[in-house]
């Protein structure tokens, strides 16, 4: 063991007695975080070397590509060789954490200084350690010398900076720009990484350590638990080693190869002390289901790092177990009634219990769910709150009481005070308002809702305050309010009289009968009828009673004696009026009757037998100020034409409309036109100035002008013949006759109508009467200015006629003019362009017939004559072509002229034959018929025989050459075999024999066909024929 190890390990044996110090209370609780009687105590997992097995991270690696390097172990060197691909010789990151023995050790390599590994470049080893654990110690043992400068980091979440935990180096100031040999005070940042220069030197060679404990030279370190500066700083996710400088003897200075091999970075173990850090509220860390290390998390605390507390264990803020206490979670009080929580501050402050609850339930509120929600309420704490639902225009409060009943405004009722009290309405903002309905005209209270009152059946208003129109008279004993206007039935605005005092007219029946009009029948089991007859005084003219009470008073000596039933007759105008009273009280109005019998409102019967008395309601004019006003009596606004109070007479200038019916009849205006005074009942006019009509409303027959206008001088006589009526027009003043005799017309009759001629008043001479107009009936007489008023002359001739009575017809049209019987009397000329010799309008006046050029016909010279052809603008037809031989008669087509063919002949002039066929004559032309076969084409020559093929022979090509056979299976002439040769050859021979001796030729060719070719004597006799004649046609 080296000097510098012997001086690592007391610091560390140092180090290691004070962590056991501070954690001796915690040893009995490793395996358990609760004691015997199930106290929560603080737990850690256990202390181990956290990075064994865990594979480190390197920048750089020796071997890659294989490389040598060399040892040197004091004067000498070793030379070896590195290989990453190789087991054997490779030197990988994988060896920085494996199990560590001296005897056989194992080291990790970075490449040599050969390859440029010396500052500023340096080689980093990361250690991802997977989660927080808290760092107790990390030792480096180098396998070569200890590096000249080197930094160990710490980072505390994944992707975070890195932190500096120490740095080494021979020279602090200018590596890492720190003092040498530093320390900590109390009072100073105990997350200072320091800068040490005892672990620089290049001795040893080998096997080197280097030690560094995280709370060596803390102040707080005795501390520990109530330190969060030292808690944190011991705390690391991930460790780097920064290798930033080679330890030399200054030899790499000359470039040497094997020196530059022999200076590189080896360190065969990297270790750290540590635990898995749960914060005291685990005893053991487990790998968790996303892969990584987490805590089996304890005292109701949950995270990876148990780090804080379970949702519903948030009484108290989370706190890191120490060994006083476990701090674990505890339990939010939500009164059952919610599952969640969150921790308060401020509430912990002030009442020591942090867990306020979160989204309780059955509409309670409060920091446990303690109370009802606002506005909600419940008998007992175990029932659910429910709502108040007070409303919240009714209620002075939204809270109701544990009943659930709400504090109302006036004026409003309910539980929840949601409804109006009767006599108010309108729920709104400010409770519901007083009703402001009249008494006299409305029924109950208004309308909870909107405060619209009930109005009776004749009355009006939001507060049914008034009449409706047509209606007058509000009171309170109506039942319908008011009472209809009278006025005898001229106009439906009226209102109470003020010039009327309540008077009552009465008779006991003491003073005597006097006549009467008014009669009582009276029936009862006893006797029926009795009449009885009212006194002069109830009789008249009683409109200042309309609507009032009659009552009419009867005794008897008993019960039974009383009436049944009282009909009452009232006589008048000519209308008499009936009504059954019974002994019931009231009356039922029948609405069909009218307005006089509404006057008598109510009968009562008393019980009495005789007639003991009427009283009548009604009213006169008021001779004291303070007499009882008779607001029954009506007075009038009246329309135009009718005075009075009641609207009862007509004004001065109106008569009635119907005198029949009276008073009741309106009035109109009595309107004669000045022409005449104006009768008063009947309203006729005695007209004068000759006018005439009811009203004088026009001048008399014979007279003109208007006698709207109102002067004497309206009519005048008309200036007519045998003073005819006539018209003044009003634009312009001009008088017209409006009965002119027949044919005449104008202003004054003075001249003939249209269809007439004539001078019937001699103005250009002679008096000639109007007559009709002679046109032979080719004018529309319906049409203005058919012909001249003077002379007769036919102006508008239709038809395409003309002349003065439109006997004939125009220039370029023929027919009859004067026939009546014609649908079209005039037609036009209609001559064809091409084959006119003049105008085209020029024809004969009756029949027609155009002037055509030579060779050219028809009426309107419209085609050629037979024989002709072509017909042109100017010359005419030119004669056909066609050939006397191929043609079938000299008649061409008169457009194109082309002839009739014979047979077999074609051609525009049918001058030569078709195709396939000869022998052009008068019989036309011969098919050629040659064979399809056999034939070089189906054309043949002018003699009809056709140009064979080889191999055929025959006019037609339809038989096999001499020496050719016929092939039934081709359908073809095939030349015959080679023996046949010989028998060619023969036949050849002799006939050049023939040509010099006959006779010879005779008898050698019988021989031949005897000997030689006897088997093909009749194929050869039958060509030779055929062959000759073939040859005679060529």
């Amino acid at each position: 063991m080296d000097t510098s190890f012997t001086v690592s390990t007391p610091r560390l044996s140092t180090f290691l007695c004070l962590y056991l110090h501070l954690h001796t209370l915690a040893r009995a609780a490793m395996d358990s975080c609760y004691d015997e009687e199930g106290v929560p105590s603080r737990c850690m997992p256990k202390f181990e070397n956290i990075a064994f097995n865990r594979t480190a991270m390197v920048s750089r690696v020796c071997g890659s590509p294989p490389e040598d390097y060399c040892m040197q172990t004091g004067s000498t060197r070793s030379c070896h060789y590195c290989d990453a691909s190789d087991p054997e010789l490779h030197h990988n990151a994988s060896l920085l954490t494996d199990f560590h023995r001296n005897d056989e050790p194992t080291w990790w390599q970075s490449p040599s200084m050969y390859y440029g590994i010396q500052y500023p470049n340096s080689v980093s080893v990361t250690l991802h350690l997977g989660k927080s654990f808290e760092i107790t110690y990390i030792r480096l043992q180098f396998y070569t010398s200890r590096p000249e400068s080197f930094a160990i980091y710490r980072r505390t979440e994944e992707d975070g900076p890195w932190l500096p935990y120490q740095y080494y180096s021979g020279s602090c100031r200018k590596t890492y720009r720190k003092e040498t040999k530093g320390y900590i005070r109390p009072g100073d940042d105990e997350r200072t990484a320091l800068c040490t220069d005892e672990f620089s030197d290049i001795s040893p060679l080998t096997g080197g350590n280097v030690a560094f404990s995280t709370l060596e030279g803390r102040p707080s370190a005795y501390n520990f638990d109530q330190s969060l500066v030292l808690q944190e700083w011991v705390t690391a996710t991930d460790l780097l080693i920064s290798l930033d400088r080679l330890n030399t003897f200054g030899d790499e200075f000359f470039k040497d190869a094997k020196v530059l091999r022999s200076y590189f970075y080896a360190i065969s173990d990297f270790s750290v002390g540590g635990r898995c850090k749960c914060n005291g509220h685990a005893s053991e860390c487990v790998e968790g289901e996303q892969g990584g290390l987490v805590c089996v998390c304890q005292h109701h605390t949950v995270g990876a790092d148990c780090q804080r507390c379970h949702p519903f264990y948030q009484d108290r803020p989370w706190a890191r177990a120490t060994g006083d206490s476990a701090n674990e979670c505890l339990r939010c009080n939500c009164s059952g009634r919610s599952e969640e929580c969150v921790f308060d501050l401020e509430q912990y402050r002030s009442t020591g219990s942090g867990g306020r609850c979160v989204n309780c339930r059955d509409n309670t509120d409060g920091p446990h769910c303690e109370r009802c929600l606002e506005y909600h309420t419940r008998k007992v704490p175990e029932e659910p709150c429910v709502p108040c639902n007070c409303n919240i225009n009714g209620s002075v409060s939204l809270q109701c009481d544990v009943e659930g009943r709400c504090l109302c405004r006036v004026g409003v009722t309910g539980e929840k005070c949601d409804t109006c009290q009767a006599g108010f309405h309108s729920l709104g903002p400010g409770g519901c308002r007083p009703c402001e309905c009249d008494p006299r005209g409305s029924v109950d209270y208004c309308s909870s809702l909107d405060g619209r009152c009930y109005c009776k059946p004749n009355v009006e208003g939001q507060s049914c305050n008034r009449c409706k129109p047509g209606f007058f008279n509000l009171q309170q004993e109506n039942l319908a309010g008011c009472q209809p206007c009278f006025c005898f039935g001229h106009s439906r605005a009226c209102s109470s009289s003020d010039r009327y005092a309540a008077v009552s007219i009465t008779s006991d029946f003491i003073e005597g009968i006097e006549q009467t009009h008014l009669v009582l029948k009276l029936c009862s089991s006893h006797n029926c009828p009795i009449c009885a007859s009212l006194l002069e005084k109830f009789l008249g003219h009683q409109v200042n009673s309309y609507g009032q009470l009659l009552s009419i008073t009867f005794t008897s000596e008993a019960p039974e004696l009383l009436p049944d039933h009282v009909t009452l007759i009232l006589q008048g105008s000519g209308i008499t009026l009936l009504a059954e009273l019974s002994s019931e009280p009231g009356l039922s109005h029948d609405p069909g009757l009218t307005p006089f019998f509404l006057l008598l409102r109510f009968l009562d019967s008393s019980d009495t037998s005789q007639l003991a008395g009427v009283t009548l309601t009604s009213a006169s004019i008021a001779s004291h100020p303070n007499s009882p006003p008779a607001l029954w009596v009506e007075s009038c606004s009246c329309p135009r034409g009718l005075a009075g109070q009641f609207c009862e007479r007509c004004t001065q200038g109106f008569t009635r409309e119907d005198s029949s019916r009276g008073l009741l009849s309106a009035c109109v205006p009595c309107n004669c036109h000045h022409h005449g005074p104006c009768h008063p009942e009947t309203g006729a006019c005695e007209c004068s100035d000759f006018t005439s009509g009811t009203t004088c409303e026009h001048c008399l027959d014979g007279y003109y002008g208007n006698a709207l206008i109102g002067t004497p001088a309206d009519c005048q006589p008309c200036p007519c013949p045998d003073r005819s009526s006539c018209a003044q027009i009003a634009q312009t003043g001009q008088v017209v006759c409006t009965n002119c005799p027949a044919g005449q017309t104008g202003t004054r009759c003075q001249m003939c109508e249209d269809g007439y001629y004539g001078d019937p008043l001699g103005t250009s001479g002679m008096v000639q009467p109007c007559v009709r107009c002679s046109c032979n009936g080719n004018v529309d007489f319906n049409s203005v200015g058919v012909c001249d008023h003077i002379t007769g002359r036919c102006l508008r001739c239709l038809g395409h006629t003309e002349g003065d009575h439109c006997q004939r017809c125009q220039q370029g049209f023929y027919g009859d003019a004067l026939n009546q019987t014609a649908g079209q009397k005039c037609k036009p000329c209609g001559c064809s362009s091409a084959g006119t010799s003049g105008h085209v309008n020029e024809c004969h006046p009756q029949t027609g017939n155009c002037h055509c050029l030579s060779h050219v016909t028809g009426r309107d010279c419209s085609h050629c004559e037979v024989g002709f052809f072509n017909l042109q603008p100017g010359m005419g037809c030119e004669r056909c072509k066609c050939n006397p031989i191929g043609s079938l008669s000299s008649v061409c087509h008169p457009t194109t002229g082309e002839c009739v063919c014979r047979a077999g002949v074609e051609g525009r002039l049918c001058d030569i034959c078709r195709a396939s066929f000869f022998g052009f004559s008068l019989r036309g032309c011969e098919a050629c018929n040659c064979d399809p076969v056999g034939s070089v084409s189906m054309q043949c020559h002018s003699n009809g025989t056709c140009k064979c093929r080889q191999g055929f022979v025959g006019y037609k090509c339809d038989q096999c050459e001499l020496n050719y056979f016929h092939n039934r299976a081709t359908h073809q002439c095939d030349e015959c075999p080679v023996c046949y040769g010989l028998v060619k050859k023969q036949v050849s021979y002799v006939r050049l024999l023939s040509l010099t001796t006959p006779l010879q030729f005779i008898e050698v060719c019988r021989c031949s066909l005897i000997v030689t070719i006897s088997p093909f004597s009749s194929f050869h006799s039958n060509n030779q024929h055929k062959k000759s004649e073939s040859s005679g046609t060529q």
